[in-house]
This record gives structure tokens, sequence and C-alpha cells, in this order.
């Protein structure tokens, strides 16, 4: 990269933008100038803080030279929390059955951690959603709980979930406030007791390191596996490419640019970008595009309830596989809360991880994140896998992985099909 200044291809980059009408607060300008500025990030080009700043000088920029605000609501960057302990976790399988007059409750576990009590259920109702006179969607008993657990302290239980409106099943859970105890030996809801005896599925976890690779190779295939719905994924992979070649760190020959292109054409099909098949990918690619786009997964929820060692850093808690049959989701704690894939908006001195998952039969999955709650150092939320699991696996390895590290954590599948 002798020669190559950073900075200013990313000021001509940003001036570029202008140019074309580009706004800082419109994706494709941030899209075009966060991945770039990642991208010589990524292969040591120029730092983190100093790509930053060019990305607010071009924030303070717009509304000075064309007269156009930023786009109302766009969120300040937040100061990193320190990071918390990972704390205790305890999920407890359940399947019990509380009958009630509207219907049915289905407790399929109770979690425990430092700073949530949740209870996952699934609520069959005897009429269609839609009937009841107050106007929502569910009854009221089943909208707010009183629970009490076997040291005496009662607590409301909140709902949360979806279904669809003229259903009768509703999925989702309850938010326990004031906590109940970690160690709680029973719980009482509903006029029954539920007695929390029963243990998880036994799960192995661990953290590995990756092998060494070419950090823009690395990082061209971690922009590939950054899947977002919410922004350009091709305008972000070009924008990569363009950064890595001007800055000498990827031949502009080299092989693994069309591979990367065609891979994402697959995985996000745009009618602008280029058709092409993905030829020779390193793996895991090939396993995972060999079933991209299938469906028929099993339907199940298994209570996991397992921490990570550390990897890079992080800490991993995994509380729930839940598997459907389009694609197979988890929920997940991270400490610290750092973020899924590389970033769109701005470029926060924060390390991200790429969620990758494998069967016991060699299927390949990758993770998307869905809602996310990074306060207070930690992030929550759920990731959500794609294509559907393989109805004939035994197990999932669920591999959140960083820059030079990842957990695994295996996770028995009780409903697999044997031929």
């Amino acid at each position: 990269m002798a020669g190559f200044d950073a900075e200013t291809y990313l000021r001509l980059t940003g001036e570029q933008r202008l140019k074309e009408g580009g706004s800082i607060g419109a994706a494709p300008f941030n899209t075009v100038l966060v991945a770039a500025a990642a991208a010589l990030v990524a292969v040591d080009a120029i730092t983190t803080a100093d790509a930053q700043a060019i990305i607010d000088d071009y924030d303070l920029a717009v509304p000075l030279r064309t007269g156009r605000h930023l786009i109302s609501g766009q969120a300040p960057r937040l100061i990193a929390a320190a990071a918390p302990g990972i704390g205790q976790v305890r999920v407890v399988p359940c399947g019990r059955v509380i009958d009630q007059p509207w219907g049915q409750l289905t407790i399929l576990y109770v979690a425990f951690t430092d700073h949530a009590t949740t209870m996952r259920v699934e609520l069959r109702l005897d009429v269609p959603s839609q009937r009841f006179s107050s106007g929502h969607p569910i009854p009221a008993w089943a909208r707010r709980l009183s629970v009490t657990d076997s040291w005496r302290t009662t607590a409301m239980a909140e709902f949360s979930g979806g279904g669809r409106i003229g259903s009768s099943i509703w999925h989702g859970q309850y938010e326990v406030r004031p906590l109940l105890a970690v160690d709680a030996a029973w719980i009482e809801l509903l006029g029954e007791r539920v007695e929390l005896t029963a243990k998880p599925a036994a799960i192995e976890t661990w953290a590995e390191p990756l092998p060494a690779q070419d950090p823009a190779v690395q990082h061209l295939w971690e922009r590939v596996a950054t899947l977002n719905d919410f922004h350009d994924p091709h305008l972000a992979l070009e924008a990569t490419i363009t950064a890595l070649v001007a800055a000498g760190a990827l031949p502009a020959r080299d092989p693994c640019i069309g591979a990367a292109r065609a891979v994402l054409t697959v995985l996000r099909p745009d009618d602008a970008a280029p058709a092409g098949k993905p030829g020779d990918p390193p793996e895991p690619w090939p396993s995972l595009l060999a079933r991209w786009g299938q469906t028929g997964g099993p339907s199940g929820t298994i209570a996991v309830g397992s921490i990570t060692p550390s990897f890079d850093g992080i800490t991993a808690t995994i509380i729930e596989l839940e598997s459907r049959d389009e694609h197979f989701g988890i929920k997940v704690e991270l400490v610290p809360s750092v973020r899924t894939g590389l970033p769109y908006r701005d470029l926060p001195d924060q390390q991200h991880v790429t969620w990758w998952a494998a069967d016991n039969l060699g299927n390949r999955y990758l993770g998307e994140q869905g809602s996310w709650d990074p306060r207070g150092g930690r992030g929550q939320g759920s990731i959500g896998f794609w294509p559907a699991l393989d109805t004939r696996a035994s197990s999932i390895d669920l591999m959140p992985t960083a820059t030079t590290a990842r957990a695994v954590i295996r996770v028995p599948l009780p409903w697999a099909e044997h031929e």
C-alpha cells in the first residue's frame, strides 16, 4: 500500500457521492463511504478514529454545501458503556399445559438471568383472536398474569408476542417484574404450581482460534455475509472491492472478487447486480448455497441456557433455539454489546461477529440480526438463520465468529428424522 493515501481516498469518495446527489442522511451515501472506510481499516490503511472523523466531516458538510438537512430522527452515536459480567443463566424446560376458560397456556421454558425473568409460551385460544369484545387480539387474562415463586416473591408477567389475526395460536413470552429468584424450585400462576426440576439438553460449548487469513480476503467475505434488508448489500460490496483494490490490498483480477459478487447475488437477488455463477468460493459458502432458499424445516423450541467461553473478549449466552418452516432462530445475549456484521451507517470502534451454524450433516447456515437491544454494555435479541434446518440433522453447531476466534455451541436436535 506504499503511496496510497487512505484519507484522501475517503474524502474523494465522499466528494464523488455528493456530486452524484447522495445525501449523508440517505442509506446509499452512508453505505458507500462507511463500507469503503471499514475496508481500509481492516487492512490497516487508516485507523478507525481517523476514518470516523472523515465520515463525521461529511455529516456536517451536507447541510452546509447542499442546503439539505439530515433526515429527521437520525440517532446520535452512543458512548459505549462498560461491559457488565455475563452473570448467571438458568433455563428450565417445562412443556406444562394450563387449561383456562379461554383456551390453553403452554409454558415451553422459564429463563432466569441476573437482569430478566422470562417465560416462553404458546397460547391456544378457543375462538379466533379478533372476536374478543375488548378489541384486543388476545383475552385479558393472557395479557397480564400474577406469578409467585418458591421464595414467595410475587410479580406481574406481561405478554408480548405474535400471531395471525384470526388464528387461535399465539407465540411469545412473558416478561416478569420484579425478577424471580434464579434458584426458584417452582412457580405458581393461574392457580397452578409448575415445578422447575427439568434440565436442558446436554449442550457442549467451547472456543477455538480461527486459521490465519489474508485480511483483505477475510473482510471481503465478511461483507458478503453481512445481511441487512434495510441497506443495499450490493452497493456496500462494490465500495469494499473498489477500496481494497485502490489500496493495493487485493488484486483487481483476484478470482475471489467475482466469486463474492456471484455469491451475494444468490443470497440477495438484485436486478441491478450482474448474474453469475459462484465459481469456486471457499468453504463454508458452497455448503450454504447448496440448500439456500430451502424450506420445510421442523417446528419446535429448544431451551438451551448455555454460556460460551470468551472468544476475542466476547461472551455469548444462548437462551433458546426455535425452528420453523422457513428458518430457525436463537435468542442470545452478548457481552460486550458487539454488532452483527460490518457497519453501514457509521464506524464505531466496536467488534463485530458473523453468525454461522453447521449441522452434523455438513449443511451450513448464515445468521442475520433481528430485534436487538444494545443498552448497558450488553446486547440482547434475536438472530435468524437461513435456510431452514434439515429435518435429518441431529445436532447443530451455533458459531458466533469474531476476527481471530469463534465460539461453538453444539445443540442436540430431538426431532431429527432418521433414514
